[in-house]
């Protein structure tokens, strides 16, 4: 089975992911991390050179590929993966997909010191970071909830989301 995590950046699909995996005794993939591998550069140089619109496309065929993988996976997903080339509806169809939703006040506290890292949000102030995180996550709002799993993750550690998704998805079985 693979599982899909998704969900905006910072939204703790990672390190879900990770204590998911571990619980479930499956394998795991983060695919912004699939990518930098298989590229030979970093998310933030691809969007550099090359621009969003190629990013977008290495993302959708790396997801085939982990899709494909034999055996159960949890696979997080990078922020906008869900949201170009009807990838959610794939993810859905090979999977299990569980959305991690998370309050914006909690995305711009996470993000405000981490924005070198992530092409979308350089050089946003604060205030700029709030309005961008509103009005995308307006935006793909729509392909986040047709995940067939949907989680407030705001107030849950991580250990305990990943305890919930476990029992949540084991009784899906």
């Amino acid at each position: 089975m693979k599982i899909y995590l998704i969900g905006f950046m910072a939204s703790g699909k990672t390190t879900v992911g990770l204590e998911l995996a571990k619980i479930l005794g499956y394998r795991f993939v983060d695919l912004d991390e699939y990518i930098e591998t298989k590229q030979g550069r970093s998310i933030k140089l691809l969007f550099e050179i090359k621009g969003e619109e190629y990013f977008r496309m290495v993302e959708q065929d790396a997801l085939k590929e982990v899709a494909s993988f034999d055996g159960d996976y949890v696979i997080s997903s990078g922020g906008g993966t869900s949201c170009f080339y009807n990838s959610v509806d794939f993810m859905n169809n090979t999977g299990m997909t569980v959305y991690l939703r998370m309050e914006v006040a909690t995305l711009v506290a996470r993000l405000i010191d981490s924005k070198i890292n992530r092409p979308l949000l350089w050089g946003k102030t604060k205030e700029e970071l709030n309005n961008y995180i509103i009005r995308v996550l307006d935006e793909r709002k729509k392909f986040y909830e047709k995940a067939q799993i949907v989680m407030d993750a705001d107030r849950l550690n991580p250990g305990d989301l990943a305890q919930t998704l476990k029992e949540i998805i084991r009784g899906s079985k």
